[in-house]
């Protein structure tokens, strides 16, 4: 190993307070490293989640949620001082776009929130986290917020 270099910092989002201290988390990394942050949100794909519902208006719902989420990551900027950073918001199947989307842009770590969610919650769906976990082939530092 020749040494390690990290220059691009992606940083998923879900907009919960946990991932939220996992942002300001990368962002000290960034800027330590100088490494270059993304942050990026992904809004689940209602029509794949739930299947085809011909009344279901999926393309606004989507539209609408990726807005919102355009609104709540510039809040988080400004709180934090963010300086350059990229935002994307894709729509989809939110480990596997992570993961492509981190392949895609060379990206050198991933730094993301771990909810320690149990029981049904994480029977039932999985964590975003873990699945990234076991589908990059890239470093993913899980951040667990302090109680």
């Amino acid at each position: 190993m020749n040494g390690i270099a990290i220059k691009k910092i992606l940083v998923p989002t879900d907009l919960s307070q946990n991932s939220e201290y996992a942002m300001q988390y990368a962002k000290e990394f960034a800027d330590k490293l100088g490494a270059k942050l993304y942050i990026y949100h992904c809004v689940t794909d209602l029509q794949s989640a739930i299947g085809y519902v011909p009344s279901l208006p999926a393309e606004e719902i989507i539209r609408t949620m990726k807005e919102e989420a355009i609104k709540e990551i510039e809040h988080i900027r400004n709180r934090y001082n963010f300086g350059d950073v990229e935002v994307v918001i894709e729509s989809g199947n939110a480990p596997k776009k992570i993961v492509e989307f981190a392949d895609k842009n060379n990206i050198d770590m991933i730094i993301m929130g771990a909810h320690g969610k149990s029981g049904l919650e994480r029977f039932m769906f999985g964590s975003v986290t873990e699945k990234v976990l076991r589908l990059s082939s890239k470093p993913v530092l899980a951040i667990k917020m302090s109680s």
